[in-house]
């Protein structure tokens, strides 16, 4: 396990791939979620619903990884999460992950079909990564 976010690490991360984000319950017990992110510096970010199970989870217990693989390839990530609010920013960044995955052409279609629910954004600071890549 290393804090260091390697070249190799970030390429991975880079690359539109699903991701696997994992929460905690109230129980104690990890969740996991299949997601659309974005690596920004040092930190991944999520958008969801602010009445998400993973919204809620973090907001009790505030650990929170992610994991991308492609092939025999794969980095985790973790770190403590907070959950941005600010419509502007979380509305900013919410367009942001879509570009990364949707065709340039379909993008406004998609977002318009999302509605006018900004949501939240998760911010997951790289404090901890693992893999092979």
């Amino acid at each position: 396990m290393s804090t260091e976010l390697t070249d190799a690490a970030r390429a991975l991360l880079d690359t539109p791939l699903f991701g696997t984000i994992a929460t905690v319950n109230s129980a104690g017990a990890p969740i996991q979620a299949l997601v659309w992110y974005m690596r920004q510096g040092e930190e991944i970010i999520v958008h969801t619903s602010a009445d998400a199970v993973k919204t809620r989870n973090i907001r009790q217990h505030p650990w929170a990884s992610l994991s991308v693989s492609e092939g025999p390839r794969y980095v985790s990530v973790r770190g403590r999460a907070r959950i941005e609010t600010d419509e502007t920013t979380v509305r900013r960044t919410f367009r942001q992950i879509v570009e990364r995955y949707v065709p340039p052409e379909q993008v406004e279609g998609w977002l318009t079909r999302m509605g006018a629910n900004a949501g939240i954004s998760i911010y997951i600071p790289i404090e901890q990564v693992i893999g092979s890549f």
